[in-house]
């Protein structure tokens, strides 16, 4: 796919097609696997399923992790206008690359000069639209325990073949499989030839309506499932596991019980902003500059819990009426449905920190030191094992980024630098202009 010349590359085929619609679901040459089936996203007899489980009629195509359009299909209104939104009927929108000549090397990250703390970079990069993307993903079911199903999206580019490189990527809490974040990601590492999974936590996104069960941040079983379900159905591909905030927590704890619990094709690992002391969070949400951001979070898993619990009756009731810090919330609704014994022994038995020295595979954790949600010393504090880089960042806020200088039209360094990390494990290149060196 890619020529290498000089420390540049020459992009000689057209990337794929990018779309946000989902796929027929119908077997691809890789071949069934496993105790998973694809299946349509947008039921044909024209009932709508939404991401959060609400059923109306009319396309729910590209709702976003609550119900409402997601940033990528947002964009999309901007690149096609309204009348040509496949909210409306409208044709599938081919997206080709033309080629032209690309940078392997992606510079330190430099804040925009307008989003110089961590509360404007988090903000920005949360409410700011992104580059217009649309991605084609066909929908697969995996079973879980206890009757539940996790659901994920999966991303193939043109031309993979059997042993190609794959990503699992793993989306933050009041997530899911369709934030822009994991979106985008997906698309750029799909135009270097990486077949993407992006996985929905139990129960979110998607998943919703599917699973009785909730996620949290240690809970590695589930992606451990995905993880050998994609292993079975792709022999000999080369796995990588991407996670986001809370996902970036579950993808170091996986790979570190990897090492005594070994994954076939695992090859990497790479964590954006995980939470690995979670006291710590806990700690930082709740001082006076954060609450808001803490009670954004209690606010998004009340209405959650409610809605799981009118969709599942025998659940029982959920009195979170004492629940108004995210600490509350774990401790109350969290540890008591997962078997600990209350918040602080949930996160003690759920961070990465004290296991990132056993993870045995190479990667790249990325976090910045003025993260309002995640504090930076217990990164400073942990032994990351040689083959592990730690890039600490004085600026960035939570998953943020936003840099000075804008590349394809977009200033998400992230996106480039996890990237460009793959990239350069697997001899492909990022899709960065040749105008940075």
């Amino acid at each position: 796919m890619f020529a290498s010349t000089m420390g540049r590359v020459l992009l000689l085929t057209a990337d794929p097609t990018i779309t946000t619609s989902v796929g027929t679901g119908q077997p691809d040459d890789a071949g069934d696997g496993g105790p998973a089936r694809a299946t349509r996203l947008y039921r044909p007899s024209g009932v709508a399923v939404g991401s959060d489980g609400s059923i109306g009629s009319g396309d729910t195509r590209n709702l976003g992790c609550d119900g409402s359009p997601s940033q990528a299909d947002l964009d999309t209104i901007g690149t096609l206008g309204a009348r040509n939104h496949p909210w409306m009927d409208s044709t599938t929108m081919t997206t080709n690359f033309e080629p032209r000549t690309l940078d392997t090397k992606v510079p330190p990250f430099e804040p925009h000069p307008w989003l110089r703390n961590g509360h404007a970079q988090t903000i920005a990069g949360r409410y700011l639209p992104g580059p217009r993307v649309r991605l084609d993903a066909t929908e697969h079911e995996i079973e879980a325990d206890e009757g539940d199903r996790l659901v994920a999206l999966e991303s193939v580019p043109r031309g993979w073949r059997a042993g190609g490189p794959a990503a699992v990527l793993v989306h933050g809490l009041a997530g899911c499989a369709r934030s822009p974040y994991v979106v985008r990601l997906a698309a750029r590492l799909v135009r270097l030839g990486v077949r993407t999974v992006r996985m929905n936590l139990r129960g979110a996104g998607t998943g919703f309506g599917r699973a009785r069960g909730t996620y949290h941040a240690g809970k590695t079983k589930d992606l451990r499932r995905v993880v050998e379900w994609l292993a079975r159905r792709l022999p000999g591909a080369s796995i990588a596991l991407v996670g986001f905030s809370l996902g970036g927590n579950l993808v170091l704890k996986l790979a570190a019980e990897a090492a005594t619990d070994p994954l076939e094709g695992l090859d990497s690992v790479l964590a954006a902003n995980p939470p690995i002391d979670l006291a710590a969070c806990s700690r930082q949400l709740r001082r006076p500059a954060n609450r808001i951001y803490d009670r954004n979070f209690v606010r998004w898993l009340r209405a959650d819990v409610a809605r799981r619990h009118a969709a599942f009756p025998d659940l029982g009731p959920a009195d979170l009426t004492q629940v108004s810090t995210l600490f509350d919330f774990d401790d109350l609704y969290v540890a008591p449905r997962h078997g600990f014994a209350g918040a602080a022994d949930y996160y003690a038995r759920s961070g990465a920190a004290p296991l990132v020295p056993r993870i045995a595979v190479p990667g790249l954790v990325v976090h910045a030191e003025d993260d309002p949600f995640v504090p930076a010393d217990p990164f400073r504090h942990a032994d990351f094992p040689t083959g592990l880089a730690l890039e600490l960042i004085p600026s960035g806020g939570h998953l943020g980024y936003l840099s000075r200088t804008p590349w394809e039209g977009d200033r998400r360094w992230l996106d480039s630098r996890l990237a460009a990390w793959l990239a350069s494990r697997w001899g492909s290149t990022p899709a960065v202009p040749a105008s940075i060196s």
